[in-house]
């Protein structure tokens, strides 16, 4: 997420004066926490809405009929993880049911062994099963006799701190261990959140993760999570992403006016925390952080806090063309929030994998935003939080399956692009080949993937560079190619349109001396199944060079 406790400007973020550039005034900052509520909730509940409707904006209303909670879902099948054993005997050692234990350590790191980020100023990393971290760790670590450092990288002793603090809590509490249903708030505590949905969102989703063989039901007291209040009216009465539930942020302020402020790139967050700490971290005022979209696990349920056409508060860079491939250096010393659109992803930099029912919700999502935005679909508009942040940040972390993902954005949207290198090809569906006449190059800025390929004209030249596109079965499909331009390119590039059984539909010349980093269409035809190709020939009179970046193919 962010760096520094805020998302403004360098310098300019203390000044005495007033507001830095790009903070939100304080009526700002009133705006649209709207919140709502289910029909049909219980008397708790009903304390839980007193509150939320002196967060909301407007007079309360129903929430949106789509507006579902993953807490709402039927408990997970009991499941088995390698830390069993720990958790029972943590359990029995302070007094604490495995289950319970297990549950939190299910949703807030999926049994994973994280070293965590401090990803928002106030609230420190998290470390180890359970998800630990500040005062918290400190106090479970003492607790179970184990030392801060122990607790963090030793996945018994970061159980065993865990318990103790649950344990604690219990006590001071006054809870009747015996009872299921009042583990409860003991479980909101743990939890660090404050919001009042966001906790009892959380006690749900504990109840509902996969524990063992005879775990206790969901306690008969638990609250059930209020959906939240519809978007503001003049939104068009839905979330921008019509699976989203609207969870709203007031932490946003309006992009700018110029060309600035035109929706340009999406980044990629981890939160650093479980799905429900995540939202209502962000849509707590204290935060002064927001993103966009939060998406849970595993990717059933994603959340919208801020409109995308305004300005949420997610990175904290001036955006650095040299970090991006020297891509829109136009936009270089430019508050980054201005034109990006923030994605959060439960779950940390540091963990091994992301589920894939989570990156393919996620790349639903972000195929969405980029249609609707007009975003292109490539390397330099799908980007890392810590790409562009890299002093203090490295989310979404060495693990998230980048090639893979930009694939998926663009298969849902209905495209797959051919890269002049291999390794940003999906082999089933897309391959380039090229003789040792072509020169890899990244010298001149505005490419897809990582460079591409040059070769000089000739006249006697019999070797082009193929793009070739794989299609299961004859369709009709629209074909664009990409280059880097400059003085010495052909002002002719021949474009030859192949079909998987040999014939030349068309050869299309194309001006490679302007238009570089841009899409340029060469036309529609019907291909057969099979692999069809586009061959950029350097059959011309000598004296210049064409260029082979990529060639999209779109439905």
């Amino acid at each position: 997420m962010r760096g520094g406790g805020h998302e403004f400007e360098p310098g300019l973020a203390g000044n005495p004066g007033g507001p830095a550039r790009g903070q939100p005034s304080n009526e700002e900052r009133r705006a649209r926490l709207t919140p709502g509520r289910r029909p049909g909730v219980e008397a708790r509940a009903a304390l839980l809405w007193v509150a939320l409707v002196a967060a909301c904006r407007a007079a309360p209303v129903e929430p949106c009929p789509a507006a579902r909670l993953a807490a709402d879902r039927a408990p997970l099948v009991a499941s088995t993880s390698r830390f069993d054993s720990a958790f029972a005997a943590a359990g029995a050692e302070f007094h604490v049911p495995p289950t319970v234990l297990k549950g939190i350590g299910w949703v807030e790191t999926r049994w994973q062994m994280v070293e965590g980020a401090e990803e928002f100023s106030g609230r420190p990393p998290a470390f180890g099963v359970m998800a630990l971290r500040g005062g918290a760790l400190e106090r479970g670590a003492a607790l179970a006799g184990v030392t801060v450092a122990t607790a963090r990288r030793d996945p018994v002793a970061n159980i065993r701190a865990a318990a103790a603090l649950l344990d604690a809590y219990a006590g001071e509490a006054a809870i009747d261990r015996s009872r299921s249903e009042q583990w409860s708030v003991v479980v909101a505590r743990y939890s660090g959140i404050e919001l009042p949905e966001g906790r009892a969102a959380y006690e749900r989703e504990v109840d509902r993760a996969p524990t063992f063989a005879g775990a206790r039901s969901a306690p008969a007291g638990a609250a059930a999570a209020p959906a939240a209040c519809p978007p503001p009216p003049d939104s068009g009465g839905a979330p921008d992403y019509a699976s989203a539930i609207w969870r709203a942020s007031p932490n946003f302020n309006q992009r700018p006016a110029d060309s600035t402020g035109a929706m340009h790139i999406v980044i990629i967050h981890t939160c650093e925390s479980n799905y429900t700490s995540c939202w209502s971290w962000l849509v707590n005022p204290a935060s002064q952080a927001s993103a966009h979209y939060v998406v849970n696990e595993d990717g059933s349920e994603a959340s919208q806090l801020v409109l995308e056409r305004d300005r949420a508060w997610h990175i904290a860079a001036l955006y650095d063309c040299t970090l991006n491939r020297r891509h829109d250096c136009w936009l270089n010393g430019v508050q980054s929030n201005h034109f990006t659109v923030g994605v959060e992803h439960a779950g940390f930099a540091s963990q091994d994998s992301f589920p894939a029912s989570q990156i393919e919700a996620s790349a639903a999502l972000v195929c969405d935003i980029t249609r609707d935005g007009g975003i292109p679909r490539d390397w330099q508009h799908i980007v890392a939080h810590g790409q562009l942040q890299p002093a203090d940040r490295t989310d979404p972390g060495p693990h998230w399956p980048w090639i893979a993902y930009v694939h998926r954005v663009q298969a849902l949207c209905g495209e797959v692009v051919v890269d002049d290198s291999a390794t940003f090809n999906d082999p089933a569906l897309a391959s380039a080949a090229a003789s040792g006449a072509w020169t890899a190059s990244d010298s001149t800025p505005d490419y897809y993937g990582g460079g591409y390929r040059w070769a000089s004209t000739r006249p006697d030249a019999t070797d082009g560079a193929v793009f070739a596109f794989q299609l299961a079965a004859g369709s009709s499909r629209t074909l664009d190619a990409r280059w880097t331009s400059g003085a010495n390119r052909s002002s002719r590039a021949a474009y030859a349109v192949i079909t998987a059984a040999g014939d030349t539909l068309a050869v299309v010349r194309q001006d490679q001396t302007t238009g570089g980093g841009r899409w340029h269409t060469l036309g529609t035809w019907t291909f057969p199944a099979g692999w069809n190709r586009v061959a950029l020939l350097r059959r011309d009179v000598s004296g210049s060079v064409v260029v082979a970046d990529a060639v999209r193919v779109r439905e």
